[in-house]
């Protein structure tokens, strides 16, 4: 048994198809065909039920597929790990970023890297802090922007920037506020919140709560950053956000940002990573080039950042 057979059973798992796991692994069909039936003659089982529709994985397969996606799993973190003793700054470096870093940073550093460092390949993961975290810690990234503070013996929390929390809206819907915006002023202001970055809502509804504020106004959840924009721009709504998630609709004109008068909402963004003795040379190399963007972008006055 050996890793390449791993890989084209999973596939073959996954998409239920010798056919379309051939095509995209690029490899002949009898080949793939070949590979699996001398995995099943090895282990002495049936791992698929063959049909015309395609594939049906046997409950022996069901169990050979999560020991095989362990051992890949390992198989790669163990590359990763050794290869950072050859001093080559190349290889695949996986970065988690959120929704506004995803945005406004994210092109650029692809782009940047692309030209700077070409046999480095950045993969890129969007989400939110909390699921990057956890992502990090599970060792399906290398490194991820959050607002979580990681320090101990495998992590450490690099500070990148304060990100300030601003109401965004069209001209109309925030008519007659002006910046900075009081919490008291968000009372009964229409506000479309996004479902999956609980942790914000929460928080701006408790500190409302606390000055004797009730947000009456806040919409039902949503799950989607492109439904967001599109009720803010019909001007039902407003939002509260960083100010990069909108930057490009800011500068366009079609919306308008005042930032919130609370500093207990602002937030320090880090680049969470592996301890700095632990990285691979790629990291290295990803790590200082982020710093540099983050820097030029701050020393501009870009989308509200500044030194943490």
């Amino acid at each position: 048994m050996d890793l390449r057979q791993l890989r084209y059973f999973l596939k073959v798992s996954e998409l239920s198809s010798f056919r379309a796991a051939a095509e995209a692994l690029n490899i002949s069909q009898p080949a793939l065909g070949a590979q699996v039936k001398n995995l099943e003659a090895e282990l002495d089982v049936l791992l698929f039920t063959r049909h015309s529709r395609g594939a049906e994985i046997t409950n022996a397969g069901k169990l050979l597929t999560e020991h095989a996606r362990v051992i890949l799993e390992r198989t790669e973190l163990a590359k990763r790990d050794v290869r950072r003793f050859s001093g080559a700054p190349g290889g695949i470096v996986k970065i988690g970023v959120t929704p506004s870093i995803g945005r406004v940073l994210a092109p650029e550093l692809l782009e940047v890297c692309a030209d700077r460092h070409p046999d480095i390949e950045v993969n890129l993961m969007q989400a939110f802090s909390h699921e990057l975290d956890r992502a990090l810690i599970g060792s399906r990234l290398d490194m991820a922007f959050s607002t979580s503070d990681l320090d101990d013996e495998k992590f450490e929390s690099l500070p990148l920037l304060l990100q300030k929390t601003y109401v965004v809206g069209t001209a109309d819907a925030l008519k007659g506020l002006q910046s900075p915006v009081s919490i008291n002023e968000l009372e009964n202001l229409p506000l479309a919140m996004d479902a999956r970055n609980e942790e914000r809502a929460h928080y701006l509804q408790d500190m409302a709560a606390r000055k004797g504020i009730k947000l009456r106004n806040v919409r039902s959840p949503i799950h989607s950053m492109s439904i967001r924009r599109e009720i803010v721009l019909s001007g039902n709504c407003s939002t509260i956000v960083p100010y990069a998630l909108f930057a490009q609709e800011i500068s366009q004109g079609l919306f308008e940002a005042l930032e919130i008068d609370e500093a207990d909402l602002n937030r320090v963004l880090n680049l969470n990573t592996r301890t700095v003795e632990t990285m691979m040379p790629a990291e290295h190399v990803i790590r200082q080039l982020v710093v540099e963007l983050i820097d030029k972008h701050i020393s501009q006055g870009d989308y509200g950042w500044t030194f943490p």
